[in-house]
C-alpha cells in the first residue's frame, strides 16, 4: 500500500525537502552543518530509469592491504547525489545525525542526452545553491564533503558566507596572495609559489604543533602545521586555510585538509570535517535498516518470443 502512494501521485522532491529543513530549523545551531556525498542503490531489471554501472566503492580497494594492489568494481543501478543536513543530539551536541533533505539522480553521460547530462558536482551545486536560497539571516552554513567535491566546479559557486570544508591533494600548487598592484595592465591573481602540503611535511623550519580534537566519538591527537594561501586551481582568489596533519603513532598516512575560512582554528576544521563521516551511517541505515534497496522497480528479465 505505502508502494502505490507513493507512486500514484506526483511528487516536488525540492518541496518536501524545503518543508523538512524548516521543521529542522527550530533544533539546529547558528553554524549549519551539511554534507553532499554520493550513494550507489543497487537496482535490477532493464526496465529501472536513470540506472547504468558505477564504480562501487563499497567492493573497491586502494591498494593497501591487498596482494592484488588496488582494485575497481562496477555495479549496476542508480547513484544518488545527496545533500544532509547535520542534526545534532540534545543530549550531546558534540554528536549528531544526517538528515537527507534534498538529492538528484545521476544520469551516466551515454543514457541521456547531451544537453541534459550534468556531472555529480555540477548536481551538487544545484543543491547547495538551493539550501543557499533557504538560509535565514543570522545562519551561517559550513558545508563538507570529500576529494570528489573538493574541486573547482563546486567551490567557486559557493557563496561568501558559506564555507567548504575539504580534504586537499598532497601535491596542490599553493600561492600566496597578489598584493597590491601599482603598475599598468591587468593585475596579478596570485602571488609566489609556496610549499605544497608534500613539501611543507618535511620542511624544518615550520615545527609541528600537537592538537587534541573530538573526531568519530573519541578523542585523537594529531600533529599539524599550518598556513593560509590561495589554492587557486579550486578555490580561485578565496584565501583557504591548509591544514597539513599526521598521526604521532604512524599508523595513518600524511593527509592535507583545508577550508574557504581563514580564520578557522585547526581544531575546528578537523572535527567539521570529521563529522561529514555521518553521511556514510545514514547511507549505511537507509540501506541496510530502512530497506532503501529493497523495492523490485522495474519488470523481470524475460526471453524474448
Amino acid at each position: 500500500s505505502l508502494y502505490r502512494f507513493l507512486s500514484r501521485a506526483r511528487w516536488a522532491s525540492d518541496q518536501v525537502g524545503h518543508v523538512l529543513f524548516c521543521l529542522l530549523l527550530r533544533w539546529l545551531p547558528r553554524d549549519i552543518e551539511v554534507v553532499v556525498d554520493d550513494t550507489l542503490c543497487h537496482r535490477s531489471g532493464p526496465h529501472i530509469f536513470g540506472a547504468g554501472m558505477h564504480h562501487d566503492a563499497s567492493r573497491s580497494t586502494y591498494g593497501k592491504g591487498s596482494s592484488a594492489g588496488r582494485l575497481a568494481f562496477f555495479a549496476f543501478g542508480q547513484s544518488w547525489v545527496v545533500l544532509a543536513v547535520r542534526l545534532p543530539l540534545p543530549w550531546d551536541r558534540l554528536r549528531g545525525k544526517a538528515i537527507p533533505i534534498l538529492f538528484r539522480l545521476y544520469r551516466p553521460k551515454r543514457h541521456c542526452a547531451q544537453t541534459q547530462y550534468r556531472k555529480r558536482t555540477e548536481l551538487a551545486v544545484e543543491l547547495v545553491k538551493l539550501l543557499e536560497s533557504w538560509i535565514p539571516p543570522g545562519f551561517r552554513l559550513f558545508l563538507a564533503a570529500d576529494a570528489e567535491y573538493a574541486c573547482k566546479t563546486l567551490v567557486p559557486r559557493l557563496a561568501k558566507t558559506t564555507t567548504f570544508i575539504g580534504p586537499m591533494n598532497m601535491d596542490a600548487s599553493l600561492y600566496a596572495p597578489a598584493g597590491s598592484y601599482a603598475g599598468t595592465g591587468r593585475p596579478r591573481t596570485k602571488g609566489r609559489r609556496l610549499p605544497s602540503p608534500r613539501q611543507l611535511a618535511v620542511d624544518t623550519s615550520v615545527s609541528w604543533r600537537r592538537v587534541t580534537i573530538r573526531a568519530y566519538g573519541r578523542r585523537v591527537d594529531v600533529s599539524t602545521k599550518t598556513c593560509t594561501c590561495l589554492w587557486y586551481t579550486v578555490a580561485g582568489t578565496r584565501m583557504v586555510k591548509v591544514v597539513f596533519t599526521r598521526d604521532p603513532r604512524g599508523r595513518i598516512d600524511d593527509r592535507a585538509y583545508f577550508a574557504t575560512d581563514g580564520s578557522m582554528s585547526v581544531e575546528e576544521l578537523l572535527q567539521r570535517f570529521s563529522r561529514r563521516w555521518m553521511i556514510e551511517v545514514c547511507f549505511r541505515e537507509t540501506k541496510q535498516c530502512l530497506g532503501l534497496e529493497d523495492p523490485q522497480n522495474g519488470w523481470g528479465r524475460r526471453k524474448n518470443s
